[in-house]
């Protein structure tokens, strides 16, 4: 079973560079189909910036946090999460993500 999101495409600078990072994922044993999906990097910023913008307190957007940074971890780009971050005013967020994740 799979979920799956899905969200218009704006012109906002973070939007444009998760389609250049998109990650083509194969759905099928033998790859015949795929789709692209968003970098973990990615989800996790868009997560983050979510659970800002509804207060901070959806558990939902937190838990999914938490799983991917805890399932990608050292494989992270953590200088692109930290500079995104920044950029999208969730450092504090971020920070606290990871240090709930174990890998502060």
């Amino acid at each position: 079973m799979f979920k799956v999101d899905v969200f218009p495409v704006s012109t906002a600078p973070f939007h444009l560079m998760q389609m250049r990072r998109r990650i083509l994922q194969p759905v099928t044993p033998d790859g015949q189909v795929a789709f692209y999906v968003a970098s973990p990097e990615d989800t996790v910023l868009a997560k983050l910036q979510w659970y800002r913008d509804g207060g901070g307190m959806s558990d939902r957007q937190w838990n999914d946090v938490l799983g991917v940074l805890k399932v990608q971890g050292a494989t992270l780009d953590r200088s692109y999460l930290n500079e995104w971050a920044r950029e999208l005013g969730i450092t504090d967020l971020l920070h606290r993500a990871l240090d709930d994740a174990g890998l502060l």
